[in-house]
């Protein structure tokens, strides 16, 4: 049982300058391109508030924004904050090179 974790163990140690010689990191996480200013203006609810806003955006495989979740902020600023988070456009984070699906934290400041 030895001479198998130990050939394992080997194996992986092994393996590990394979990696290193791509010249990239296994994980290479999303990357914000582009992000619409929050609509705030005069008549709008959150028009003249204050404060700040955390979003986990799941960034999918094609750069584009997928599920949203709210993470801290005010109700009206989340919802302005949601809308154009939307509409974000990301370089995708990858795995071993293969764009990947992967959380992004977006922190806004009103």
């Amino acid at each position: 049982m030895r001479k198998t974790w130990a050939a394992v163990v080997l194996l992986l140690i092994a393996t590990l300058p394979l990696l290193r010689a791509q010249g990239k990191p296994p994980i290479t996480p999303p990357r914000l391109v582009s992000l619409p200013t929050p609509d705030c203006r005069a008549g709008k609810a959150c028009h003249g508030n204050h404060g700040q806003v955390r979003l986990i955006i799941d960034v999918l495989e094609n750069g584009k924004s997928g599920d949203i979740r709210a993470e801290l902020g005010d109700a009206v600023l989340i919802d302005a904050a949601t809308a154009a988070a939307q509409q974000a456009e990301f370089v995708p984070g990858s795995y071993f090179g293969k764009p990947t699906m992967m959380d992004y934290v977006l922190t806004l400041h009103f």
